[in-house]
Order: C-alpha cells, then sequence, then structure tokens
C-alpha cells in the first residue's frame, strides 16, 4: 500500500484520550503534526495552551523554535528520530505515538541508549489509521520526562 502525502494518518481519539496522564501537570504544549487538530482540541480541553505545526499548511515542525512543557504527537515515521531529537531540546516532556518497532532497530540503536525513554504507554489493541482498518503494527506512546510528570516504566492505554 502506498504512504499517504506527508506520512498523514490521523489519531484515533482513544488512543491519547485514554492515556493515564495528569493533564493538569501541563501548562503548556505544542503539536508537532497537528493535521486535523483533534489532539489540539483535546489538550485545549484539559486547560492546557497549545500551539501547533503542520506541513501541509507550510508550518514545519524542525523549523519551530519555540519551548514548552510538552510536546505530544503522531510524527510521521519516516523522519520520527528527527523529531525526537528536535523535541528534546524543545520541552520537559515528550510523547510520541510510535510502533514498538522504534526499539528494535540497530540503527536506532545509539539514539536510543543516548535518549532512553522513560515510560511507555502501549496500545492494549491495534489502531485504525485508514478506513477503519489497522496497519497490523503494535503502537505505544514513547515519553521522555525530565520532570517525572508521567508514569514511569511500562504502562497500557486501554
Amino acid at each position: 500500500m502506498a504512504r499517504r502525502a506527508f506520512d498523514y494518518y490521523s489519531t484515533p481519539e482513544w488512543c491519547y484520550k485514554e492515556l493515564p496522564i495528569q493533564w493538569e501537570l501541563f501548562e503548556s504544549a505544542h503539536e508537532p503534526c497537528s493535521g486535523d487538530g483533534r489532539i489540539v482540541r483535546f489538550l485545549e480541553s484539559k486547560g492546557i495552551n497549545t500551539t501547533s505545526s503542520e506541513i501541509r499548511e507550510g508550518r514545519n515542525y524542525l523549523d519551530w523554535t519555540g519551548y514548552t512543557d510538552l510536546i505530544l504527537s503522531n510524527p510521521p515515521y519516516n523522519q520520527a528520530k528527527e523529531f525526537i531529537e528536535h523535541s528534546l531540546v524543545r520541552a520537559h516532556t515528550v510523547i510520541m505515538l510510535l510502533r514498538l518497532g522504534f526499539l528494535s532497530s540497530q540503527k536506532r540503536y545509539p539514539f536510543n541508549t543516548i535518549n532512553p525513554i522513560t515510560g511507555l504507554y502501549t496500545l492494549s489493541r491495534r489502531p485504525h489509521f485508514i478506513n477503519g482498518k489497522s496497519d497490523y503494527s503494535d503502537y505505544a506512546w514513547f515519553c521522555w520526562d525530565k520532570t517525572n510528570r508521567t508514569s514511569t516504566g511500562f504502562n497500557w492505554v486501554v
């Protein structure tokens, strides 16, 4: 199956709404790939002042120079490492939705060793990104948290 332009795959709402996170601990957030705005609206509904980038609207996240409490996103998988590297210097807490296979690549081994995750929120079911269908991959929210606002270790999203 051909990839969508800009790796645009909207995140199903349950994937972030069921995250066991105390959202009130965050004052500001940035969504690097806002797409249709669903994650931005969710964060704002939690009282978090949220900004965003969206490449399809001419706002490339990798050009963003702000700083924030939280970065939460489903980045384009083919640029995930670059998005994470950029995020780690732009936020106290970074949470990215990625395939679990992100952990098992020899190419990413040095990166994962230098930047160990502080928490992993594994999705208990596979998200349906296109036409109600799964891509048969397992996913998790990978977390890098400098402030201990999120749970450490292994967690589930049900």
